[in-house]
């Protein structure tokens, strides 16, 4: 009990002058926290600092270091950060590059399949029911499926044939 007495003994004297140190290079916030840890640390290893000439000047010190300590570990977390970013931006600009080039020979291909089996592909790229299809080309369902069937076999062998 009385080790705790003069725990809260220590914290009372030194608290609010740390805080303040510590508020000099981060937000108010994180200054209670690190302020609490210098602390509590220091308090853990109070045996190691009993040669310390000056307390105040001591848990200064150690209260600075451990707010700049948190600023460039902010500092290289931000950069971990846009480098991801950065790297997540290129493999997004590559992924556009390939589904591009991608679309492209998917065209070129279509444009090489037969007029009627060419518009009921695009149409149904487009999103397009075999129905809708079906109307919109005047035929039946059943043509527009085998129409799309004989496609995409036409289609399969064109990019297998190519190797793209």
């Amino acid at each position: 009990m009385e080790d705790y007495s003069q725990l809260e003994k220590f914290i009372r004297e030194n608290y609010a002058a740390i805080c303040a140190v510590a508020m000099r290079f981060v937000d108010k916030d994180t200054a209670q926290d690190i302020t609490q840890d210098v602390l509590s640390k220091f308090w853990e290893n109070r045996e190691q600092y009993k040669d310390v000439k000056s307390l105040d000047d001591f848990l200064f010190v150690m209260v600075k270091n451990a707010a700049l300590s948190y600023l460039r570990s902010r500092q290289r977390e931000n950069e971990r950060y846009k480098q991801m970013e950065r790297e997540e931006a290129e493999e997004q600009v590559f992924h556009s590059l390939v589904e591009e080039e991608t679309n492209q020979l998917l065209i070129h291909a279509i444009n090489l399949l037969p007029a009627q089996t060419a518009h009921v592909m695009r149409l149904a790229l487009s999103g397009y029911s075999n129905k809708e299809i079906a109307l919109l080309v005047n035929v039946s369902v059943n043509t527009v499926k085998t129409l799309k069937y004989g496609g995409v076999r036409k289609l399969r062998e064109y990019f297998e044939s190519h190797k793209f």
